[in-house]
């Protein structure tokens, strides 16, 4: 025979029967309506804890044995009841902290299992372009001249060129200083070599290129570049288990950096001046061939104005010398161009701030190690007070 369980509306239903209550006077007593009351009797509104504890205070001799069984729904009618999760959760209060406690020593402790890093950051900014105002005048008198003076600056995305395989590969193939005094790279710093003792089965040429991959890879993550679009101030920071070596790779980096972007800039420059160089000396040679076939000519022909004939041929070896005049010119000056605008590219930064060996480790931080761990403690014995609730 199956046993019928009293729901709490039914008892309540029963208490005001046995008593002579009306529903009206406990509805009163209860702070809820005539209505509402009649919905915990029938079992259609699930009873909250405030209007449970006012049932106890007017009414101490309801029988609350299987109250159990009856306590608040977290979730009634599609709805939460954020009173009932604050009432749960308070009543479990000492626990709730004891665990998160629990948690947040276990979170401090294992924070020292972690490696010390220290940061390290140079900051960069773009030349000014003073020198490119003084030349301005240069510029001026080569558009008097007819000469074209179309602007060629060169534009690089600084943290692309830091991030760059070059930069790495000639960063993890150097030999660093230690704070102690030691000479070490990276590869041996980071333990590489190690962890590619299970592939002995491949040739050593294969597995240096894994080694070198690794270290590149891992190289770039422990290196970070910021720009300011606004400003153009460039910073680069490394993260390094050891502070010396931290300061050195920031430094350079950063004279990298400034050494590639002068080449890169300067190059064009350099071809172009070449290039004009070697075609001024062979016009130049071609003036003087010219020339002295004019001379040679007169010195023949002194009376060559009088002759039809002679003065046409007069005339075109006089054109071949002034042509000749006029590239020779314009070659000059277009070679002068290309000093200025090797001179006005050059430097493109400047080293603002120098990297300085930390005196203080940047992780881990383990008074957040404290926090997080504490925190992750205090909401999941939370939720598992409200699921076992």
């Amino acid at each position: 025979m199956e046993i019928k369980t009293v729901t709490l509306g039914q008892k309540i239903k029963r208490y005001r029967l046995i008593n002579d209550i009306r529903q009206e006077d406990m509805a009163e007593k209860m702070a809820v309506s005539r209505a509402t009351l009649i919905n915990y009797e029938k079992g259609h509104t699930s009873i909250n804890m405030d209007v449970l504890n006012r049932l106890k205070s007017h009414y101490p001799d309801f029988d609350f044995e299987e109250e159990e069984k009856f306590k608040p729904k977290i979730i009634s009618d599609n709805t939460i009841d954020f009173k009932v999760i604050y009432d749960v959760l308070v009543s479990k209060s000492k626990n709730i902290l004891l665990i998160g406690l629990l948690f947040g020593v276990a979170g401090f402790g294992s924070s020292y299992l972690f490696n010390k890093q220290y940061k390290a950051e140079i900051s960069l900014y773009p030349a000014k372009k003073e020198l490119n105002q003084g030349l301005a005048q240069f510029q001026s008198l080569a558009i008097n001249l007819g000469m074209n003076t179309t602007n060629k600056d060169q534009s690089f995305n600084i943290p692309d060129v830091v991030k760059s395989r070059l930069i790495a590969t000639k960063s993890t193939s150097r030999d660093w200083k230690t704070s102690d005094g030691r000479t070490t790279d990276l590869v041996t710093l980071w333990k590489l070599n190690k962890q590619v003792d299970f592939f002995k089965k491949k040739s050593n040429k294969i597995d240096s290129l894994v080694i070198i991959e690794k270290a590149i890879k891992k190289f770039n993550d422990h290196v970070n570049v910021s720009e300011d679009r606004l400003t153009g101030l460039i910073r680069i920071s490394t993260t390094f288990q050891d502070p010396k070596i931290a300061a050195n790779i920031a430094n350079f980096i950063g004279n990298q950096v400034e050494l590639y972007i002068q080449k890169e800039n300067s190059a064009q420059s350099t071809k172009e001046k070449k290039f004009i160089a070697e075609r001024l000396s062979v016009v130049k040679n071609e003036l003087e061939k010219a020339e002295l076939e004019l001379k040679n000519f007169k010195e023949r022909n002194r009376g060559y104005q009088d002759s039809p004939e002679l003065f046409m041929i007069f005339s075109q070896v006089f054109r071949e010398v002034e042509a000749k005049k006029e590239v020779y010119l314009t070659l000059q000056q277009q070679l002068e161009l290309a000093r200025i605008e090797e001179v006005k590219r050059s430097p493109i930064l400047h080293v603002l701030d120098n990297a300085v060996v930390p005196t203080k480790k940047s992780s881990p931080n383990r008074k957040l190690f404290l926090i997080f761990s504490s925190l992750i403690g205090i909401i999941l014995s939370s939720l598992r007070i409200l699921i076992k609730y």
